[in-house]
């Protein structure tokens, strides 16, 4: 007896069946793969704060003072290459929502929401300390810093501003490491909003000088960033939350931003 085969509506119907369970966990997969970016992304930070707790431990709970003189090289004066020694594995400067570009190196080469910044161009021989730095995807607060009194830091910070140490009052509002666009900033409260032209999702980001803050205005994790504080803690920060955060000592956190239209669908912290 000769068996029977699909008839050509039923192999149709199979397709449809198929496509449709695809189109209704194609979603929740996708949600689940950020969720799982997002779990690993806090653990990097996590790894990031365990760094700068031994950092810490070995030099009186204080930060690198960001500026090369006193017997202080630039390796150990800046926040990225003092903390070189304390961890080997490259893979934590790097958020997993994020992706590398191939592009020619080039000075402060940003990124976007989920492209990473960098690559830096390499020193001459490629063996110096900053070769270790060319890409990445998070961004160090540069107020963490322990300059010389009356001292203005590499980046011309004042020192009245410096976060010294890890035991500084209220440590659990001000951030060291999070998501950005950029290896490291100054954020200032007279700093703005990005607006609709600047704000990119997955873009290259060249236009961004000045103005901070919008480096770390970026939705990468579900309205916001990911982010380790000075008390060693991680959270999720909405983005219309970074403006309450205490960045330096001096910052006015009660200054109210104008923001653009696209940052309204957004939960105000």
């Amino acid at each position: 007896m000769r068996k029977k085969g699909f008839t050509l509506i039923e192999l149709l119907v199979v397709i449809a069946i198929i496509a449709l369970l695809m189109a209704i966990l194609m979603p929740a997969l996708r949600r689940a793969k950020q969720q799982t970016q997002a779990v690993i992304c806090r653990s990097n930070l996590k790894q990031w704060g365990l760094v700068f707790t031994l950092y810490a431990h070995d030099n009186e709970d204080s930060f690198p003072q960001s500026i090369a003189d006193n017997g202080v090289n630039a390796e150990d004066a800046w926040i990225l290459g003092a903390t070189l020694p304390y961890y080997k594995e490259l893979d934590m400067r790097m958020c997993p929502s994020t992706r590398t570009i191939d592009r020619p190196p080039a000075a402060y080469l940003r990124g976007g929401t989920f492209t990473a910044w960098g690559p830096f161009p390499p020193s001459y021989d490629g063996n110096e300390w900053w070769d270790h730095l060319a890409t990445g995807s998070y961004g160090f607060n540069e107020w963490c810093a322990d300059p010389p009194p009356g001292r203005r830091t590499f980046w011309q910070l004042p020192s009245d501003n410096a976060i010294r140490k890890t035991t500084t009052k209220g440590a659990d509002n001000i951030p060291l490491v999070l998501d950005s666009v950029y290896v490291d900033t100054a954020v200032r409260d007279t700093d703005a909003a990005p607006s609709n032209d600047e704000h990119s999702r997955d873009v290259y980001i060249a236009s961004w000088n000045n103005n901070a803050m919008k480096y770390y205005s970026i939705d990468r994790h579900k309205g916001g960033i990911n982010g380790v504080f000075v008390d060693m803690h991680t959270q999720h920060v909405g983005i219309k939350q970074l403006r309450r955060l205490k960045w330096h000592k001096n910052f006015d956190t009660s200054l109210t931003p104008a923001y653009d239209t696209w940052l309204d669908s957004y939960k105000d912290y």
